[in-house]
């Protein structure tokens, strides 16, 4: 269908996003990939030719001046939120009013165009997704952008979404978080790293499935870090052969050059042949060992073994939101080393639930990381000061290491946490957690904005975990990994699903 390429750097220089390029054609769909902060809604903004970039130098051509870019943004506007649903699905070209009706029972089967009068903000997360997705429809383009569709979206939701996805004949290019989703959607792949600590950019484009590109990244990992080690091995052999040689005319030298002048004018020959090695040493610099770019680490120290017993009895008659009435008759019993997972509807009351359940707990025996990072985070903040308790230097140096370990570089620790990615928020804001040391943990969609690199280790972390687990989550791989309970939530309470 069209051809692009694209190169972004900053106003100083450095580049953001290598130069690549590609071809997409039909049923193609492109997942971009790549650690948190690394260019993922940044390609797709520069693709959308998106205003917000107005700082950056952004090279990009496409084979044909008359291709359309359709974009779904990872965050509405406040002003789109107010917006009337068929107004801002009409986006003012009302000659398109037609394509509503053809396209609005595809994408919300259960509507007719009178429920689109109302604000976007009144919406659950679900219907406002599929409503943002019948806008891109409405409006013909040859390419959709979609950036976090599947934030905010229940189970449902989540494989509508790749029915949907699936469907499509025209081009997608997404970012996602979810791992199921990328298997289930992506035939083709492009990586987005920051190497030598993130002063370099590097982009692979790969024609195949999610799963197979992660399993042939990793061979080619092993494979570079294996011959990297021979290389190593290779070349320290070659420098103790030549430090003993140069030994040996340096000794020559001192002890002969006097008695023998022709001799020693040899020897001053060969000295400047070895120093000549030297130099050719120096200059061959060997690539630098790789990691699967997904290797953070965090982990809890040293934790006390917990014995099973009772840690909460919630019982709520009525759960309310201001005087709007969510459900009746909830009730959680929950032990130590319990993993229960809370799913339902978008818009049910998930997250109210939550806030509830976290009062019946002292402060000091909870820990709590909130969808909403800005309860979590200080955004005018560094990571370092969001995490400092007690401002010692032992305590901001363990802070300074963890933060290295989730790949975040002295400049980053060190800038306010609202000029910082989704991403690298919420892995503050885990770290906070981790430092914290609860006896309980309730997480709201942890995962949310964590890349498919990363939440593997938060996986693993949660199951190290010795207290007891309370979450709200839609990831279905987190789910399967981590949580025993799981606890459906609707208007009627709560009940167990599996």
């Amino acid at each position: 269908m069209f051809n692009f390429s694209l190169n972004i750097k900053t106003g100083t220089g450095r580049e953001l996003i290598a130069p690549f390029s590609m071809s997409l054609n039909q049923n193609d769909r492109v997942a971009l990939i790549g650690e948190e902060g690394n260019g993922k809604s940044l390609t797709l903004k520069a693709l959308a030719q998106d205003a917000s970039l107005k700082d950056l130098y952004v090279t990009k051509t496409v084979s044909s001046h008359t291709v359309v870019f359709g974009y779904l943004n990872q965050e509405m506007t406040q002003n789109e939120l107010e917006m009337d649903a068929l107004a801002y699905i009409i986006n003012e070209k009302w000659e398109l009013y037609g394509n509503v009706s053809r396209f609005l029972k595809e994408v919300l089967p259960h509507f007719e165009l009178g429920d689109l009068n109302r604000s976007m903000r009144t919406y659950s997360g679900g219907e406002r997704v599929r409503i943002q997705l019948l806008r891109l429809m409405v409006h013909p383009c040859d390419c959709y952008l979609l950036d976090e569709p599947s934030n905010d979206l229940d189970l449902d939701t989540l494989i509508w979404l790749e029915t949907w996805m699936l469907s499509q004949t025209i081009p997608i290019i997404f970012v996602s978080h979810d791992i199921m989703l990328l298997q289930t959607c992506a035939n083709r792949i492009v990586h987005l790293e920051q190497t030598h600590r993130k002063t370099r950019s590097r982009v692979t484009v790969y024609e195949g499935t999610y799963q197979a590109y992660s399993e042939d990244f990793l061979s080619h990992i092993q494979k570079h870090n294996h011959d990297l080690k021979m290389r190593q091995k290779e070349k320290q052999k070659q420098e103790e052969r030549w430090l003993k040689l140069y030994q040996k005319v340096e000794h020559r030298q001192r002890t002969q050059t006097r008695q023998d002048p022709a001799k020693g004018r040899l020897l001053k020959k060969k000295m400047h042949q070895i120093k000549s090695m030297e130099r050719r040493f120096e200059r061959d610099v060997l690539p630098e060992k790789r990691d699967f770019e997904g290797a953070i680490k965090l982990s809890f120290d040293e934790q006390e073994s917990v014995h099973r017993k009772k840690i909460l009895e919630f019982h709520e008659d009525v759960l309310k939101c201001g005087e709007n009435v969510l459900a009746h008759d909830l009730e959680l019993t929950v032990y130590s080393q319990d993993r229960i997972a809370i799913v339902g509807r978008n818009g049910i009351g998930k997250t109210t639930l939550l806030h509830q359940i976290v009062k019946r707990f002292d402060n000091d025996e909870v820990g709590v990381m909130h969808q909403s990072y800005e309860l979590n985070l200080d955004y005018n903040l560094t990571p370092i000061e969001n995490c400092v308790v007690e401002g010692s230097r032992d305590e901001r140096s363990k802070i300074t290491n963890h933060l290295g370990s989730l790949k975040f570089t002295e400049i980053e620790m060190n800038t306010p946490m609202y000029r910082l990615s989704g991403g690298q928020k919420a892995k503050v804001s885990l770290l906070k957690l981790v430092l914290k040391k609860p006896k309980v943990i309730v997480l709201d969609e942890p995962t949310r904005n964590l890349s498919p690199l990363s939440v593997g280790v938060i996986y693993n972390l949660l199951n190290e975990y010795q207290g007891a687990i309370i979450s709200v989550t839609h990831d279905r791989t987190l789910i399967e990994e981590v949580f025993h309970d799981i606890y459906y939530f609707d208007a009627s309470g709560l009940s167990i699903i599996s």
